[in-house]
């Protein structure tokens, strides 16, 4: 045999074997199965119904749990999927389902009931029905057990429950919180801790809301029984686990994620707003990406608050902390441009009437972009940003006063 053949067949048979281990060793999400639960799912006095500036409590365009939670969730669903996830979610619409439109058939994904039922309603009408599957074959469950008991039958690569937190009422603390099955240091079921310190510092990077406690390096990932105050080994459930949440009393890794304080009142008007919550479950994406050592995503995002820079904001139901950048003014309904290079504009945004002033611009191709923000009664301003792949660029925007 010729020794130049030789050699040239032997590195093509190395240069196989070691594509072979490359692929063996390969990491991501493509092949993981992960289960996603959105916490609540009603429009229940348990589904932590709380008054905002523009609606009443029980008000369900008011705050609840069950939507924003929903929201969330859905935008980690989507770009799990995208990366070849196989993705499972405990419910994929909001609002308890009646025994009569189960039976019909009436209610399909994206339908919301916005009537406000009466105590009585509420216990009997709409108690926690858990449809088997939607349309689309998705089952619905709101049953804190019953997602325990899946998850535990399924045994996922990475469970995840989304909720916000609740202090008393007009307090200021506002805080991220993860929790997972166990003492602290001590998870009941291995990696779970793991992967919420992996989290933490995407889910942290929040620049529009403020934080009361905790840092990047300083983290509030614990233990659910250590946390709450409990004595291990807790109450075994149905299938034998044990914990503080029951949401969590499964054997498989995973955490609950407790993302800010509803009970902050300029924290609840933003979460009134989409957007700001798919901001939330894209940071979600990026924890769970990180932890499967996933690769990053090609596109960029923009996003920001615009508010007054001269008006502090003045409201009963906003209560902010003092000398915060939540203690300006939102401006509702202000027009946000967002133009190309050349000065063309490619989109806009118009900030919503909830008191939040939150914009936001998704999957952008990387490169340098220019903003312009107008609202009645304030000066134009233009501002120059930069788009970054598989980033989240924010800015917090500032509009003066017309002078009368």
């Amino acid at each position: 045999m010729n020794l130049k053949y030789f050699k040239m067949k032997k590195s093509i048979v190395l240069l196989l074997a070691l594509a072979c281990i490359a692929g063996a060793e390969a990491k991501g999400l493509k092949g993981k199965t992960i289960y996603l639960n959105p916490g609540h799912g009603g429009y229940t006095t348990g589904d932590r119904p709380t008054a905002t500036i523009n609606h009443e409590y029980m008000d369900t365009l008011s705050f609840y749990e069950t939507r924003s939670n929903l929201w969330k969730a859905q935008e980690v669903a989507k770009h799990l999927r995208q990366d070849g996830a196989k993705v499972i979610m405990s419910r994929t619409r909001s609002g308890y389902v009646t025994l009569a439109q189960m039976e019909d058939g009436i209610l399909n994904e994206n339908q919301e009931s916005h009537a406000i039922p009466s105590e009585q309603a509420v216990d009997t009408r709409f108690n926690q029905v858990e449809t088997t599957v939607d349309e689309n074959g998705q089952q619905q469950i709101v049953g804190l057990e019953r997602i325990a008991c899946q998850v535990d039958s399924i045994k996922p690569d990475y469970f995840l429950s989304m909720h916000s937190n609740a202090h008393v009422n007009g307090s200021t603390i506002n805080y991220l919180l993860m929790l997972y099955r166990g003492e602290t240091d001590k998870p009941y079921y291995k990696h779970s801790d793991e992967m919420a310190r992996a989290m933490w510092p995407y889910a942290f990077d929040n620049p529009l809301s403020t934080w009361s406690h905790y840092s990047p390096e300083k983290m509030a990932v614990v233990g659910d029984i250590s946390w709450m105050g409990g004595t291990p080994p807790g109450t075994p459930n149905r299938t034998g686990a044990t914990g503080y949440y029951a949401v969590l009393k499964f054997n498989a890794p995973g955490f609950l994620v407790e993302g800010s304080f509803h009970t902050y009142d300029p924290e609840r008007q933003r979460l009134l707003n989409r957007d700001y919550c798919r901001l939330e479950g894209l940071r979600y994406y990026r924890g769970i990406r990180a932890y499967f050592k996933g690769k990053p995503e090609k596109v960029g995002y923009l996003a920001g608050t615009v508010k007054s820079a001269t008006e502090v904001m003045d409201h009963p139901r906003y209560k902010y902390r003092e000398g915060s950048d939540d203690q300006w003014k939102p401006i509702n309904y202000a027009m946000v441009y967002l133009m190309d290079s050349h000065g063309v504009t490619i989109r806009t945004y118009r900030t919503d009437g909830e008191w939040n002033g939150v914009f936001a611009f998704f999957g952008l191709k990387p490169g340098k972009y220019t903003l312009r923000y107008e609202a009645n009664g304030y000066v134009t301003k233009t501002e120059k940003v930069e788009v970054k792949a598989d980033k989240t660029t924010y800015v917090l925007p500032k509009l003066e006063l017309k002078n009368e």
